[in-house]
Parts: structure tokens; sequence; C-alpha cells
């Protein structure tokens, strides 16, 4: 049987995958945060539980990717 469902990232695997801390990860999820364009988008499951998508995360990932000058002229 084939599993199609979304990955969802808890926390803890997120944390672990890209180093960063929970407890910053945490902080993101705050109002202040978010409205200051912090962060990654979350699912909220309860109060207490939440998640990230898959899709979200490599788009996260993606927007951080620093490509190196051309100092070619030097």
């Amino acid at each position: 049987m084939s599993d199609d469902r979304p990955r969802l990232w808890t926390p803890q695997e997120l944390a672990e995958y890209t180093g960063i801390p929970i407890r910053t990860l945490a902080d993101w999820r705050t109002e202040r945060a978010r409205s200051r364009g912090l962060g990654l988008p979350f699912v909220a499951l309860s109060s207490h539980n939440v998640r990230y998508r898959d899709e979200d995360v490599e788009a996260f990932i993606a927007r951080r990717i620093v490509a190196p000058t051309d100092r070619a002229g030097d």
C-alpha cells in the first residue's frame, strides 16, 4: 500500500535536520516574529502540537542559498 500523505516534520525532527534549535523554531512561531517575516510556515494541529510541511521546509532552505559572488574583476 502506497502512502501518499505529505511529510509533516515535528519540531524535534526539523531541529535535527537543519541544526536550528527547537527554541528558535518556537520563537519563530510567535505573532511578533511572523509579522517580521521570520521563520517558516507551520501547521498548528493544536495549541501545543505543531508540524512543518515538507514543501515549506524545502522552500525555506532554498530561499537561503547564497551563491558565490563573481570576483573575476579583482
